[in-house]
């Protein structure tokens, strides 16, 4: 949930060009959209300590991020019993490899961010918490 809030509140303060991108999305055509270069962008890993105190906002997404992927580790390697379970993780990790790109200035589509950063961790964390809810209305 912290992540999912990250990521709005990061986007509604320095995203609004992919918000503008995006609202712009002509519905005949939308590969070119999705393909064109995403304005997303985070701090390099040089400037990482001007902006943690400029602005946190940056910071947000990544750190969040980090506590998504650490939480789900702990927890499926604590409780995970079928290989599957790893797949949370993975899906948890998406967003740091976006992130990371973005850190070291490789452009991405918009497609690879919205599918990177939204789509990847809220499947996966959602998908984590319906299987917890599974197993323990099961195991009542």
């Amino acid at each position: 949930m912290s992540y999912l809030g990250s990521l709005g509140w990061y986007v509604a303060r320095e995203g609004m060009a992919l918000v503008a991108m995006l609202t712009s999305l002509d519905t005949a055509a939308p590969a070119a959209t999705l393909l064109a270069t995403s304005p997303l962008s985070f701090p390099s890993v040089a400037a990482l300590q001007t902006t943690a105190v400029t602005s946190p906002t940056m910071l947000a997404v990544p750190v969040t991020a980090i506590v998504l992927l650490v939480s789900l580790f702990a927890v499926v390697k604590r409780f995970g019993h079928a290989w599957a379970t790893w797949l949370y993780v993975v899906a948890a990790a998406v967003p740091i490899g976006i992130v990371a790109a973005a850190m070291l200035g490789v452009p991405r589509p918009v497609a690879v961010d919205l599918l990177g950063l939204a789509v990847c961790p809220v499947v996966g964390a959602g998908g984590f918490v319906v299987d917890v809810g599974r197993y323990l209305w099961a195991s009542r």
